[in-house]
């Protein structure tokens, strides 16, 4: 990780002072290239890296923040990675059989691409442009499947723990000192209308693209960290428990409270996991946590507490109470969740009066690329788009992915019952219902990849540490013995 973000800063350097974000992208595919198809599994293990930074790289590098959102060549890196990483996998030997998990990810793969030469997306470009947000990050599934060694997929999820409290201390610094000159010029020439709740108070979305990206992250890396809490590991328990808080912390003031939401569900289940209850119990537990936060937060009132605050503290203030009035009230005139739903809804029954779908571009930002939209099709939530993408097959296919992939998590969690095990059902909670949203470019990818470990890891026996035992002295019943030398009796 060190020598990866050795490179990644010496290449800022060299297109901040000689080019733009063109010479950036132009000097680092080729690299990315060259080593995704040499090593694969350290450009696994460097990726996580490089797409926490994408944002900031784009921010960063002259040019990069003036660009629409299809036309910056920086995010194409991320699938060039991913897409020469499976061609390098495919290559070699298949680890195992396809297992039901494995047919239905390819299965979805399929009609991802058949969906993509739908006319009536608008055009050819709309469906191939939904393929790097669709299905690209489904390619992390057979490359994770590949390498689901348990150390590796041990470092993996460290990686994401520290990349998670990186970008929340930078999240914060963005709340409480200010936004730097780079992240101002992003706000301006992008106009988020997301970012701002209110008063003036822009909420931080860290070195992300958006604000989401960086909520819904944090919730990842806040469930690493509790998956590792169990592991003695060099990190004393008191600084581990304050890295926790600190992410925790940051997804608070985000204000995002579906992620809240998902992240305590996610905790819950990963307790319940952990204890090896059953699957019903499972649920119940994380339908439980969810509702303790309804009510603990109604108890509160609905908001933060005290009065407005000057400065830096009165945003603060705003978006706690923000938080604080969605958690109490999540159905409330002040949430999105109804209008959530009712996309939601929509969408699932334009897929059923319409069987074959809108294609797989419709729902992505392909979509208002190129057909000239405003906006895409998408719903933002997975079944939703699976029903207008993909139409009757889409929703059969989701429905099948989401019953074999949760079931196999649980599996591997009651089985391991060790942070592999933990975080990979807990990731699939946190990030429930976003699998496949290809905006969340840091998430994405790491949702397949997780599910690649976890369908390998599932069938593989569980070997315990070996422990060291004193070897027993040898006894023998022969009275002949003697040592050399000794003269005999």
């Amino acid at each position: 990780m060190f020598t990866a973000a050795l490179v990644l800063a010496g290449l800022m350097l060299m297109t901040v002072f000689t080019g733009s974000h063109i010479v950036f992208a132009l000097i680092a595919i080729p690299v990315v290239v060259a080593l995704a198809w040499s090593n694969p599994q350290a450009m696994l293990a460097i990726l996580p890296v490089w797409m926490v930074a994408m944002g900031f790289v784009r921010r960063i590098t002259p040019g990069g923040g003036n660009v629409t959102f299809s036309g910056d060549p920086v995010l194409i890196i991320g699938p060039a990675a991913l897409l020469v990483m499976w061609l390098a996998v495919s290559t070699s030997r298949e680890p195992g059989r396809l297992t039901p998990l494995a047919r239905t990810v390819l299965i979805f793969n399929v009609v991802a691409f058949v969906e993509a030469f739908n006319p009536t997306q608008g055009s050819l470009m709309t469906g191939i442009g939904g393929l790097l947000f669709i299905l690209v990050p489904t390619a992390a599934f057979w490359i994770g499947r590949r390498y689901a060694e348990p150390d590796f997929v041990l470092r993996m999820i460290w990686t994401i723990a520290i990349l998670g409290l990186v970008a929340a201390a930078y999240g914060l610094y963005q709340q409480y000192v200010g936004f730097p000159s780079w992240d101002a010029n992003w706000i301006s020439s992008k106009g988020y209308t997301a970012l701002n709740v209110g008063n003036n108070v822009v909420r931080a979305f860290s070195s992300f693209s958006s604000g989401q990206e960086y909520a819904v992250f944090l919730g990842v890396s806040a469930v690493a960290w509790v998956a590792l809490l169990g592991r003695k590991t060099r990190w004393p328990l008191l600084l581990h428990v304050a890295a926790l808080g600190v992410v925790l912390y940051a997804l608070y003031l985000e204000a995002q409270r579906t992620s809240v939401f998902l992240f305590v569900l996610a905790a819950a289940v990963m307790i319940a996991a952990r204890r090896g209850w059953r699957p019903i119990s499972v649920v119940l537990a994380g339908a439980t946590a969810v509702v303790l936060v309804i009510v603990f937060a109604g108890a509160l009132g609905g908001s933060g507490g005290g009065g407005s605050l000057a400065g830096t503290q009165s945003a603060t203030q705003t978006l706690i109470n923000r938080q604080n009035s969605g958690l109490a009230n999540p159905t409330g005139s002040g949430s999105s969740l109804n209008g959530h739903i009712k996309q939601t809804r929509q969408g699932i029954h334009y897929g059923i009066s319409h069987p074959l779908g809108k294609g797989t571009g419709s729902v992505t930002a392909a979509s208002a690329r190129y057909t000239g939209r405003t906006a895409s099709h998408g719903t933002e939530f997975d079944p939703g788009n699976m029903g207008i993408a993909f139409g009757v097959p889409g929703l059969i296919v989701y429905g099948l992915l989401l019953c074999f992939a949760l079931a196999t998590a649980y599996r591997l969690a009651v089985r391991r019952r060790d942070a592999i095990g933990l975080f990979v059902i807990g990731i699939l909670c946190a990030t429930l219902f976003q699998w496949t949203n290809g905006d969340l470019y840091a998430v994405c990818f790491i949702v397949w990849m997780s599910l690649g470990f976890a369908d390998r890891l599932v069938s593989v026996p569980v070997v315990a540490e070996p422990v060291a035992v004193a070897p027993a002295p040898v006894q023998s019943d022969f009275k002949g013995w003697r040592r050399p030398g000794q003269p005999r009796r």
